[in-house]
C-alpha cells in the first residue's frame, strides 16, 4: 500500500496532480483565456441634458426591428453623447464597440478597426486578408448581442464592412448629413436638432451655476440663443462663466454678438461659427503659457496627448505640462481618456484641434511648427527605442549603431506589457507622424521610427500599418542614402507583406534586399533575404525553389558564423522535406534544435521540438513523437505562440489518429480549431472537417 498526502503549510498554485504512478503521461493544455465582454462606448457626459423625445424615437426604431440607425445633425449638437447614452442603456451583454472615424487626419481602414474589435473579443491574431477578417467578424457577431457605435462617418463605404451579423446587435452611426445610401442596408435615419429653449438654459446652468442663471434669466436665454442652443458651445461658454465669477452672463452674450455671431450672419453655418466664437472667447481668457500649450498641441499629428508628450513638444517641465493639460480639460478643450499602462491621456476635441492649429499657423513669434514637430519626432523615437530594446532586443541594433544621440527621456513604462501598450497607443498616429516628418524632409528620423515600432508589428499583426509604414520607411532610407537601413526596411517589410498574403510583393522585396546585400557584401542580410525567399516559395508550394534558397541561406550563414540563422533555415528546409522524406526532415530538425539550444532561444527550441515530434510520427515512431510534440506544445503555450500552438495540436491529433485514439484526436482537433479561428479561418474549417470525419 502506498501513502500519498500533502500536509503542513504546503501551498499549491495552478494545476496540481497528486498520484502514486503515471502510465502513458499526463497531458494538460491551458485553455484559451476568457476575456470580459468589451465595453468601449465613450462615457456619457454628466451634463447630458434632455433628449427624451429623441430617446423615444430611437426606442421605437429598435422595437420595429431596426438594427442600423444613422443619427445625423450639425456639429456640436450632441450626436455622439445621445448615441452612447442610448446604447449604454440597452441589453447588449456580449459587448459594446466604438470607433471614432473623424479622430485623425487620414482615414482609418476598416481592416484596422475590425482587428481592434476582434482582439477585444480575444482573437489576439486576426486574419491578414480583408475578406477573411470580414468573414470572421460576421461569424463572431452572428449570435451575439453587440452594440456598435461608429462615430463621424462621412460615407456608407466606411460603415458597411463594420456591420455585425445577426439581428440581436444594433449599430448606430453618427454623421453630419444623412448617409442615405445606407437605406439599402435597412438603416433608419434620425435627425438631431438643437436643444429646446428650456433644456438649453438648463445645460448652461449646470456649468455656470443655477443661482447665477436664475438671477439673470433673460440674459441666460439670450446667451443660449447666441449659442444656437447647441450642447458643445453651451458647455464651453458655461465653463468660462464657472471659472470666472466676475464675468456677467450679459457681458458674455454681448461679446458673442460683438464678434458678429448673430442669427442673420451665422445662418449659413451656425454650428461652425458658434463653436469657433466660443473657442475664441475661451482661448482669450487663458493665461499666455496655457495659450501656447494649446496652440502647439494643435500642431501635433497624434490623436492623443499626455504630460510626457506635452513636455517634449512644448519644452516645459513635466509637472507644468501636467498642470496645463488639467487646465485645458477644465476648460472643456481636452477630453480625458481612459488610462493606458497607468498613463493619463487626453484628446483635443476635433473643433478645438482645428482651432488651435489655425492659431498656431498665424504669426505667433514664439511658435515654431517645425521645431515642435521635430521635438515630437525625437521624443517618440527616444521612447520607442527603449520599447524596442525591451521587447525585441535582437532588432534594436541598426538604429543604435548608425544614428546620432537622442534626447535623454525617461520611458513612461516599466514592464513589457506597458511598453507594448505605449506602442499600441501611438500606432493609430504613426502614419500621420511619418507623413509629417517626410514632408519636413527628415529621412534620418522617418526610417528609425518605423524600425523601432517593430514590436508593435510583430506582436499585434497590424498588417496594413506594417506594410504602409515600411513603404514610407524604405523611401526615407533611400533618401538618406543609408544602405543598411534600406535592407532593414526591405527585409522587415517583406515579412509583413508575406504574412498579409501579398506573397509576390514579398518575393520582390526579398529579392531586392538580396541584391542590395550582395552589392554591399553583407552576407548576413543576404542570408536573411534568402531565408525569406525560401519561406515564400515553400508556402507557395514550390519546394525545389524553396530548398535552393534555403540551402543558400544556410551556406551564407555558416560562412559568417551565424548559428541561429543556420538553425532557422534548417527548420524551414526540414518543413519542405517533410512530404518527400520525413527521415531527412527529422535529421534536419534534430540538428537545428541542438544549435538553438546552444544560443538559448527557447521559443525556437520549442518550435523545433514540435517539428521533430511530427517528423517522428511520420517515420512511424508515434509514441516518441507524441511525447516530443506534447513537451514542445507546453512551451509554446507558455510563450503565447498562437499559430504554432494550433499546428502542434493538429499534429498531435494526427498522431493519436494513427494510434487509433479517435476521441483524444477529436479533442485536439477541436482545440486547434479554436486557435485557428482567431488567425486563419480557412485552416479552422479544414481542421474542423477532420474532426467531424473521424
Amino acid at each position: 500500500m502506498t501513502a500519498n498526502e500533502i500536509s503542513g503549510s504546503a501551498q499549491l498554485h495552478g494545476l496540481t496532480v497528486q498520484t502514486g504512478s503515471v502510465a502513458g503521461g499526463i497531458h494538460y493544455y491551458r485553455p484559451v483565456t476568457d476575456v470580459p465582454p468589451p465595453r468601449q462606448l465613450p462615457g456619457v457626459p454628466r451634463h447630458f441634458t434632455d433628449r427624451e423625445d429623441d430617446v423615444r424615437a430611437l426606442n421605437t426604431a429598435r422595437e420595429s426591428g431596426a438594427t442600423l440607425i444613422d443619427i445625423c445633425g450639425i456639429g456640436g449638437s450632441g450626436k455622439s453623447a445621445l448615441a452612447a447614452r442610448w446604447l449604454s442603456a440597452g441589453a447588449y451583454d456580449d459587448g459594446q464597440l466604438y470607433v471614432d472615424l473623424c479622430s485623425q487626419e487620414g482615414p482609418l481602414p476598416s481592416e484596422a478597426i475590425l482587428r481592434r474589435w476582434l482582439r477585444a473579443f480575444g482573437f489576439d491574431r486576426p486574419p491578414a486578408r480583408s475578406g477573411e477578417l470580414i468573414t470572421l467578424w460576421r461569424s463572431v457577431t452572428a449570435t451575439r448581442a453587440v452594440a456598435v457605435l461608429i462615430d463621424g462617418a462621412t460615407r456608407p463605404g466606411q460603415v458597411r464592412p463594420l456591420l455585425p451579423a445577426g439581428d440581436r446587435s444594433t449599430t448606430v452611426v453618427t454623421s453630419r448629413g444623412a448617409l442615405r445610401d445606407l437605406a439599402a442596408d435597412g438603416a433608419v435615419f434620425h435627425s438631431l436638432r438643437p436643444l429646446g429653449h428650456q433644456a438649453a438654459v438648463q445645460l448652461l446652468a449646470r456649468f455656470a451655476g443655477q443661482v447665477r442663471v436664475e438671477a439673470s434669466p433673460r440674459d441666460a436665454a439670450r446667451l443660449a440663443d447666441r449659442c444656437f442652443r447647441l450642447p458643445l458651445p453651451l458647455v464651453l461658454v458655461g465653463a468660462r462663466l464657472a471659472l470666472r465669477p466676475e464675468h456677467s452672463i450679459a457681458a458674455l452674450s454681448d461679446a458673442l454678438a460683438d464678434r458678429g455671431l448673430t442669427t442673420d450672419t451665422a445662418r449659413e453655418d451656425p454650428a461652425h461659427m458658434t463653436v469657433d466664437t466660443a473657442l475664441d472667447g475661451t482661448y482669450e481668457d487663458l493665461e499666455p503659457v496655457t495659450q501656447r500649450v494649446y496652440r502647439l498641441l494643435g500642431l501635433v499629428p497624434t490623436l492623443d496627448v499626455d504630460p510626457d508628450l506635452t513636455a517634449a513638444v512644448c519644452e516645459v517641465p513635466w509637472a507644468q505640462a501636467e498642470w496645463q493639460l488639467e487646465i485645458l480639460a477644465e476648460e472643456q478643450l481636452l477630453e480625458p481618456l481612459p488610462e493606458v499602462g497607468g498613463r493619463v491621456r487626453y484628446r483635443l476635441i476635433p473643433a478645438a484641434r482645428d482651432h488651435a492649429r489655425r492659431l498656431a499657423m498665424q504669426a505667433h513669434s514664439d511658435d515654431d511648427p517645425a521645431r515642435s514637430l521635430r521635438q515630437l519626432c525625437e521624443w517618440m523615437l527616444a521612447v520607442s527605442t527603449q520599447a524596442q530594446t525591451r521587447l525585441t532586443p535582437a532588432q534594436a541594433t541598426l538604429w543604435q549603431a548608425t544614428m546620432t544621440p537622442l534626447p535623454q527621456v525617461q520611458a513612461p513604462f516599466r514592464t513589457d506589457p506597458e511598453a507594448l501598450a505605449w506602442l499600441e497607443s501611438f500606432g493609430d498616429s504613426l502614419l500621420n507622424v511619418l507623413h509629417a516628418a517626410t514632408e519636413a524632409s527628415w529621412p534620418e528620423v522617418v526610417w528609425p521610427l518605423v524600425d523601432t515600432f517593430w514590436p508593435l508589428f510583430l506582436r499585434l499583426h497590424q498588417y496594413e500599418l506594417w506594410v504602409a509604414a515600411h513603404e514610407i520607411g524604405l523611401a526615407a532610407a533611400r533618401q538618406a542614402g543609408n544602405a543598411a537601413a534600406v535592407r532593414q526596411m526591405l527585409l522587415s517589410g517583406a515579412i509583413g507583406l508575406n504574412a498579409s498574403g501579398r506573397r509576390n510583393d514579398a518575393i520582390r522585396w526579398y529579392s531586392e534586399a538580396r541584391d542590395e546585400a550582395r552589392r554591399t557584401g553583407d552576407r548576413r542580410d543576404e542570408g536573411q533575404a534568402a531565408l525569406g525567399l525560401g519561406a515564400c516559395h515553400h508556402e507557395a508550394g514550390r519546394p525545389d525553389l524553396a530548398r535552393a534558397f534555403l540551402a543558400e541561406a544556410i551556406g551564407l550563414w555558416r560562412d559568417c558564423a551565424y548559428p541561429r540563422g543556420v538553425a532557422l533555415a534548417q527548420l524551414t528546409m526540414g518543413e519542405a522535406d517533410l512530404a518527400d522524406d520525413a527521415g531527412r526532415a527529422l535529421e534536419m530538425f534534430v540538428e537545428a534544435r541542438a544549435a538553438l539550444l546552444e544560443v538559448d532561444d527557447s521559443y525556437e527550441v520549442a518550435r523545433a521540438l514540435v517539428l521533430q515530434g511530427h517528423a517522428r510520427v511520420l517515420t512511424g515512431d508515434v509514441e516518441a513523437g507524441i511525447e516530443e510534440i506534447t513537451t514542445g506544445l507546453a512551451s509554446l503555450t507558455a510563450a503565447g505562440g498562437t499559430r504554432w500552438q494550433a499546428r502542434a495540436l493538429e499534429w498531435l491529433a494526427d498522431a493519436y489518429c494513427s494510434n487509433g485514439d479517435a476521441a483524444i484526436a477529436r479533442q485536439h482537433y477541436q482545440q486547434a480549431v479554436e486557435l485557428y479561428k482567431a488567425i486563419r479561418p480557412t485552416d479552422a474549417e479544414r481542421v474542423r472537417s477532420l474532426a467531424v470525419n473521424l
